[in-house]
């Protein structure tokens, strides 16, 4: 599967990364909102792992500039919890958040639940 990592928090993003590879999925990632766009301009993803709170533009701001096809799934990962926030990522296409932090059996369980026709690699023990 193809995911796109958002996060300004590019230690974040590079451990999310290697877990993904690390069970068998294609993962690209960047800090900005507006390299994400030409991102998923120049290539397809099922998934798009998505920060709200970043310093230039949010996740609010990506969402409303990007065309995003009805296959992509888009997964908010926050730790801002605002029911504002959520409804309106939401109202804009995301199919549900993680809380930050989140462990990697949550992300690999989220994975399953929103992209059941994919599978991953068992995680190495």
């Amino acid at each position: 599967m193809n995911i796109l990592i958002l996060d300004d928090n590019e230690s974040l993003a590079t451990a999310l990364k290697g877990i993904l590879q690390g069970n068998g999925h294609h993962a690209d990632s960047t800090t900005t909102a507006t390299r994400a766009l030409a991102m998923i301009r120049e290539k397809p993803y099922d998934l798009i792992l998505l920060d709200y709170k970043m310093p230039t533009n949010d996740g609010i701001w990506f969402m409303s500039q990007a065309s995003i096809p009805r296959s992509t799934k888009v997964l908010l990962m926050t730790a801002y919890v605002h029911r504002n926030v959520i409804n309106t990522m939401f109202k804009l296409g995301a199919c549900g958040y993680m809380m930050k932090p989140f462990d990697e059996e949550e992300l690999l369980r989220n994975l399953d639940f929103f992209l059941p026709d994919h599978t991953h690699a068992p995680a190495a023990a």
